[in-house]
């Protein structure tokens, strides 16, 4: 569950908190393949993480850090 909030105060920002989404697909490959055609930027690649699965790291358009994971 989440939410969007809209403020006048907020600035998107690649510092501060990560929050981490997992790939529904259940691979990061498919949701990293739609992120620049999307307006996104691709910050680091697949990357394993050892047992726990994989994590990549992008920037969504409106300039915020979000990180994806997945087990495959």
């Amino acid at each position: 569950a989440g939410s969007l909030v809209k403020h006048e105060a907020y600035k998107p920002s690649q510092e501060g908190i990560v929050i981490y989404f997992t790939a529904q697909s259940g691979d990061l490959e498919n949701e990293l393949g739609r992120v620049e055609g999307a307006g996104g930027t691709v910050l680091q690649p697949k990357k394993s993480i050892g047992k726990h699965g994989f994590i990549a790291l992008i920037v969504d358009t409106e300039g915020n850090k979000v990180a994806l994971h997945s087990i495959q």
